[in-house]
């Protein structure tokens, strides 16, 4: 109570304000997409607290949303809307089994965005781009071993390979974001070797030659602050033109425009200013400027998380295109695995700055997961009514809370684990084993133990509307 809102999550803010609209105890409450920028873990302890209180307090719930597997679980009918129009006005079953209108498909196929995208035409190299061993990176100032006072990544080993797309996921800070700082320069590391194309990565901008500099590009998650909104399409554009290949005049203009066709944007808007365009073009315009430096690997920080459903699979349908186009290499930060999962050829798995599984999309797509994982897949919503019920027993974990200091050697799901063995568990550090799938875990036990405390779910590649 007595904290500022700087200091507590966004699932906290969320509550509190769900708390404020009930003070008035209200007759009518409009929920304006309250779960769009939250964790999947997150999303649901809010869906089920906004859930709990309008049934407690018999209010009529209007929830805005684009995203109709959230959507499911609230309402018992469901308006959809676009330039302004009802489209199709249903009960939420029958509009889940049979949509009458094509725009409420493209949301549901939006839900299922690895049933659209192909990845078994993408040429991958044999030689690794990108390489890092041992990787520990965080913030603050160093204690006399080197380390930081805080420590946001621990022993991370990753490689990628020449046109590869790898997936890491996770919740809210579990380093996800820290990585590609690193990657990119932005953050120096205090232990590991970082190497890229055969050749050392310097930890700092100012250590790495021009052509390393040029060839890892990053996406921002907000075109809004990642764009000047100053500044024309063009500008915006022929800066990295100018700078990475010396085009100027009527050469850049002309690259200018073979950009904007690669993302598939008119070549009329590098006369606007970002202000001008949606939130899928200007997230188009911050990955052509990437594109514009002829990367060989590119960052993508969680670019589709602020975006509605439709455009998102939209971009993600366009990094695929691109990547078999240009053989580029993506490193595809996410929370949601069933976005990796369309993109993606690997998945690593990230809690508490660890890796705590890594394997290949099909290894991740049907159980024994690492219990971290586990949580993260069933915390995804299904299309279908009393999904959020259904999970309520399978998701209730322990209360967070960070190790003590002699546990910081130990398992750091520890005290979040459903599955965990005393005696075991707490008392000695977990090797890496691989499961019957073919992924890699961090956990004390193996498939047959993980298979006996999770439900056998499989994540479908392919789906129907039912």
């Amino acid at each position: 109570g007595d904290r500022y809102p700087h200091q507590v999550s966004g699932g906290q803010l969320q509550r509190i304000m769900a708390a404020m609209a009930l003070i008035s105890d209200p007759l009518l409450v409009v929920l304006d997409e309250p779960t769009t920028a939250l964790d999947v873990t997150t999303q649901i302890d809010v869906l089920r607290a906004f859930k709990r209180v309008v049934r407690e307090r018999g209010a009529t719930a209007v929830y805005v949303s684009h995203d109709l597997a959230v959507v499911a679980q609230m309402a018992d009918q469901i308006i959809v809307l676009n330039g302004g129009q009802i489209l199709e006005d249903n009960g939420t079953a029958a509009l889940l089994k049979s949509p009458n209108h094509e725009y409420t498909r493209q949301l549901l196929d939006a839900a299922r965005p690895a049933a659209k995208i192909r990845l078994d035409d993408v040429a991958r190299g044999t030689a690794p781009l990108l390489t890092i061993q041992g990787l520990t990176a965080g913030y603050g100032p160093r204690d006399l071993h080197g380390l930081p006072r805080i420590r946001v990544l621990e022993d991370i080993d990753l490689t990628l390979h020449r046109g590869q797309a790898m997936g890491i996921i996770g919740e809210s800070g579990s380093g996800k974001s820290t990585l590609a700082r690193v990657v990119a320069g932005l953050l120096q590391p205090c232990r590991g070797e970082v190497t890229f194309d055969g050749q050392p990565l310097s930890g700092d901008l100012k250590g790495r030659s021009a052509d390393q500099f040029r060839r890892i590009q990053m996406v921002f998650q907000n075109a809004d602050t990642a764009l000047n909104p100053m500044h024309s399409i063009a500008t915006i554009l022929g800066r990295p033109l100018r700078a990475y290949h010396g085009l100027k005049g009527a050469a850049q203009r002309r690259r200018i425009d073979e950009l904007l066709d690669l993302v598939k944007l008119p070549r009329s808007i590098a006369e606007r200013r970002p202000g001008a365009l949606s939130g899928g073009q200007k997230q188009r315009i911050n990955l052509a400027r990437a594109l514009a430096a002829t990367p060989d690997l590119i960052l993508c920080d969680e670019v589709t998380s602020a975006l509605d459903s439709v455009v998102g699979a939209a971009i993600l349908e366009l990094l695929a295109e691109l990547r078999r186009e240009l053989g580029v290499s993506y490193l595809f930060i996410s929370h949601d695995i069933s976005t990796v999962r369309a993109l993606c050829d690997d998945v690593a798995v990230m809690y508490s700055g660890h890796i705590v599984e890594s394997g290949s999309r099909d290894a991740l797509a049907q159980a024994p997961f690492h219990p971290y994982t586990n949580l993260l897949v069933n915390s995804v919503p299904a299309l279908r009514q009393g999904w959020l019920e259904s999970t309520a027993v399978t998701c209730k974990l322990p209360p967070i809370s960070a190790p003590t200091a002699n546990q910081r050697e130990l398992c750091t799901f520890l005290n979040r684990c459903p599955l965990r063995v005393e005696g075991l568990c707490n008392h000695t550090a977990p090797n890496r084993r691989t499961l019957v799938g073919g992924s890699d875990i961090l956990c004390h036990l193996d498939s047959a133990q993980l298979s006996a405390g999770q439900p056998t779910l499989v994540l479908p590649i392919q789906g129907a509307y039912a």
